[in-house]
């Protein structure tokens, strides 16, 4: 199948960029070494609570036209270090 977007990583950017790709019409190959989405932000629901599988992690809302997105300083910071 061939398809508009190859998506390397399902973390936060990669599932969103995929996401609002789908809802224009455009189909996404989303890849990622992990079994599972959301990257470093992650969480897994223990006895009814959810835990950050990656540590904690703090989040901060920003306001767009499009409405809320929610941004992982954790990410924003992987982001700058990664070589």
């Amino acid at each position: 199948m061939k398809y508009d977007y190859l998506v390397v990583g399902a973390g936060l950017y990669g599932a969103v960029f995929a996401y609002e790709a789908k809802k224009k019409g455009k189909t996404c190959l989303v890849i990622d070494k992990r079994d599972h989405i959301a990257g470093n932000i992650y969480c897994e629901n223990v006895s009814g609570i959810n835990v950050h599988k990656y540590g904690a992690h703090i989040s901060i809302h920003l306001i767009r036209k499009s409405g809320n997105m929610l941004i992982s300083l954790r990410n924003l910071t992987t982001i700058s270090t990664h070589r």
